[in-house]
């Protein structure tokens, strides 16, 4: 699924810029590290829920986050 690669791309970029590890950046969105590894390596099709708490934490929307087209 391209979201899914798209959101994999965008948090580890996210992840390198702010200089967070996935234990730090999972704490701040509120999500497993289990999860946000699944999601950064492509291996979990996310609930809605995570997507959100993620974007909340980034100060992106949802359809940034999954954008195909500006990765």
């Amino acid at each position: 699924m391209p979201e899914n690669e798209a959101l994999s791309k965008r948090l580890k970029k996210i992840r390198k810029d702010t200089h967070e590890n996935q234990m730090d950046f999972a704490g701040n969105c509120g999500v497993s590290v289990e999860t946000l590894s699944l999601i950064e390596c492509e291996k979990a099709d996310p609930k809605l829920s995570t997507i959100q708490k993620i974007a909340a934490y980034t100060n992106l929307t949802v359809s940034q986050l999954l954008d195909t087209e500006n990765n």
